[in-house]
């Protein structure tokens, strides 16, 4: 919610639109509500934002679709006609409110909708002798509707009704002198309508002229009473009808859009919002991730989650979430990081270390608040072959003993897989079967159950590797080491996301769906293909503490069961919170039952009762209680506390067996309250027996039940 598109305000303060949701922020108290998908909204990708004469919002979004959102109840209203319409464009630039009529300013014309009944019932999309269905950046009606085109400003002839009709418009491609070059914004100042273009803020008075910051580029106007703030790239401007004065200035940040509330100035940028009180800055935003990209994430022993946020100068470090405050592990904090492009996260399974792979500057491990760095100055680690100190590390994963292992892009010594062991010793490996090269780019890393290291290649000779030292890191001649393609049973050589879940199988995500190879002992064997995901892309598989796969794709978010074949639940844009439909990563925290989902324009958090089993028995939780049983309700009852492999006898006080099964894994079962031919079970009390496959480990608790 950094990236500010939009900014008005209202009663209760600043509206600011961001390309991951809204947010109301009150001055008052410097409190936040936050409006996104969970609020059933369709996008959360806003473009726009108006406060209409009721104080209710309307936003615009990037697909096309219009929002009302009711702030006195938080109920909304997702209109879909722009976005249904088989127009090849559809985006929403601006929204402007004048009577019952909300002027929505497209990639295509003008539409307009009645805010009463949330009906469009006009569309211009010719306009004058402009190109037909001509983008439109902004909207305004004063006594006649102007429009801001991509060839120039369209205005109303004065008396015409039929809007349709492109004789209906006078058309002002330059103004009277100078040239306009993109209008972005209108307002309305001492009873005349201006626009902010690319060479300064002209005003209508019959014919379109230069009113103020002449060969400017202005980027947003704010009418104060008799005075025009004026945003441009990194500067603010103040016009009192007479002068223009540069007010503020800041380099650091791209301005987007201004205004005024309760006297002070907040400006729009693509990191927040600048308060301006009296001279004194401060930057205004909820606390939310620092980025939108998220690369790869992983969850630490503690809960925090660790996010990888990019390359090639894009990234930010590593976004850390504790469950309530964001920070940044970035080399500004971490000088030996040497850089930002933070492109892989890993955390350990048996410390609090979390390991980071960079694009260009070598791996790192985070442990107890301290950074230590491994660049080419002080391992073994290569660079690319035109710049030996340039270290790609594209993944890290632990073995079943703790040696850390990495995938080393395009080393210059062909040494694609690297291990730093307990002892601090380094050793590298290469590929001999089939020989790989500098072109061949080793992605993703897994390490199953048998020590075995698992890799994709992201180009050259694609397809799914593994190698196996065996356990001596010095002797290769007892390695194993293999390739796996389309010519052993994948779907393709393509591989794009790899997992193993908790019984050791290894599940390969492809262009085309998903493999699984049951027996990673014997990669040789044929794959199983799963049904469910044949024609998606995967791009992301994670598993849950009861072996359940939630696998993202490039159409969503799917929750298999654990053999992957029944489709639990799909999520998607649609019919969920998420943002967006492209599932760029997720990870699980077990512990805690949480599934994570990141994608380009927020990152969504699944809470779930899937949690991690206990390590033994203590004491087992069963709830509700009384647990009322209803042949008219699907009433369940939670026994939590177990191991895993658990079992659970349903006892009367009599000691008759009323029902008996597996628990589905994880710390958490469920009873429906039937004994085994399927009936409900009378009123009593009832014993719940928790036990290992063995019954060496005993648990109990009871519970009243009551039959209605």
């Amino acid at each position: 919610m950094d990236n500010v598109v939009d900014l008005t305000t209202s009663d209760e303060g600043v509206w600011v639109a961001t390309t991951g949701g809204a947010y109301l922020f009150n001055p008052s108290d410097s409190s936040f509500v936050i409006v996104n998908k969970a609020d059933k909204l369709n996008s959360q990708n806003f473009t726009s934002i108006l406060v209409d004469s009721d104080k209710n919002i309307w936003f615009g979004t990037e697909e096309g679709y219009v929002i009302f959102y009711d702030t006195e109840n938080g109920e909304t209203k997702n209109i879909l006609d722009i976005y249904k319409s088989d127009k090849s464009q559809k985006r929403v630039n601006n929204l402007y409110a004048r009577g019952d009529t909300i002027f929505v300013a497209t990639s295509f014309g003008v539409v307009l909708i009645n805010k009463n009944n949330y009906s469009l019932y006009d569309t211009f999309t010719k306009f004058g002798n402009f190109s037909t269905e001509i983008n439109v950046n902004a909207v305004i009606k004063k006594e006649r509707i102007f429009t801001a085109t991509s060839s120039g400003i369209a205005v109303q002839k004065p008396g015409t009704i039929n809007l349709v009709a492109p004789e209906s418009w006078d058309n002002y491609s330059s103004p009277s002198s100078g040239f306009f070059g993109t209008i972005r914004k209108f307002d309305i100042y001492n009873n005349r309508v201006i626009a902010a273009t690319d060479n300064g803020v002209y005003e209508f008075n019959s014919s379109w002229d230069i009113l103020t910051l002449q060969t400017v580029p202005v980027v947003d106007v704010y009418v104060d009473g008799s005075l025009i703030y004026a945003a441009t790239k990194n500067s603010i401007y103040l016009y009192d009808g007479s002068n223009e004065s540069l007010i503020y200035n800041n380099n650091s940040y791209d301005f987007k859009s201004v205004t005024v509330y309760n006297g002070n100035i907040y400006i729009g940028t693509t990191a927040g919002v600048i308060e301006l009180d009296n001279g004194i800055e401060r930057i205004i935003k909820p606390d939310n991730p620092p980025s939108n990209s998220f690369l790869n994430m992983d969850v630490d022993l503690d809960g925090n989650l660790w996010i990888a946020t990019g390359k090639d100068g894009q990234g930010i470090g590593a976004m850390v979430f504790d469950g309530n405050r964001w920070d940044v592990v970035n080399y500004q904090k971490f000088p030996s990081l040497q850089t930002n492009d933070v492109f892989s996260v890993r955390a350990s399974r048996t410390s609090n270390a979390v390991y980071l792979g960079t694009w260009g500057r070598g791996f790192a491990v985070y442990k107890d608040g301290a950074l230590t760095a491994y660049n080419s100055s002080n391992s073994p680690l290569a660079g690319v072959p035109n710049d030996p100190n340039f270290v790609v590390i594209t993944d890290m994963e632990e073995d079943s003993k703790g040696n850390v292992w990495l995938t080393n892009l395009q080393n210059t010594f062909l040494q694609q897989l690297y291990v730093l062991t307990t002892d601090g010793n380094w050793y590298g490996y290469s590929f001999t079967k089939p020989l790989l090269s500098s072109n061949d780019l080793a992605y993703e890393l897994e390490i199953d159950q048998f020590d075995t290291k698992w890799f994709r290649l992201f180009s050259g000779r694609i397809g799914l590797y593994y190698y196996n030292e065996n356990g001596t890191f010095s002797n290769t001649n007892d390695d194993k080491q293999g390739y796996i393609s389309q010519l052993n049973g994948l779907l393709t050589n393509t591989i794009t996301a790899l997992k193993v879940d908790n019984r050791g199988q290894l599940w390969v995500g492809t262009s085309l769906g998903m493999n699984i190879i049951p027996d990673p002992s014997n990669p040789s064997v044929l794959n199983i293909s799963i049904p469910s995901l044949r024609g998606l892309s995967v791009t992301s598989i994670a598993v849950d503490a009861v072996d359940q796969k939630w696998v993202g794709t490039n159409k969503g978010l799917l929750q298999l069961s654990s053999d992957g074949f029944e489709v639990i639940n799909y999520f998607t844009s649609l019919n969920s919170p998420l943002p967006d439909d492209m599932i760029r990563s997720i990870t699980i925290d077990k512990k805690r039952g949480i599934v994570y989902a990141g994608t380009d324009y927020g990152l969504v958090k699944i809470e779930t009762t899937f949690l991690q089993p206990a390590e033994s028995f203590g004491e087992i939780f069963v709830y509700p209680s009384p647990f009322v049983v209803n042949n008219s309700a699907e009433n369940t009852l939670t026994i939590d506390g177990l191991i895993d492999d658990s079992y659970i006898k349903i006892i009367d006080i009599n000691n008759k067996l009323i029902r008996d099964f597996k628990a589905p894994g994880g710390r958490i079962a469920y009873w429906d309250g039937r004994d085994n031919d399927g009936n409900y079970v009378s009123s009593g009390i009832y014993i719940i027996v928790a036990y290992d496959r063995d019954a060496n480990n005993v648990a109990v608790s009871k519970v009243a039940v009551i039959r209605k």
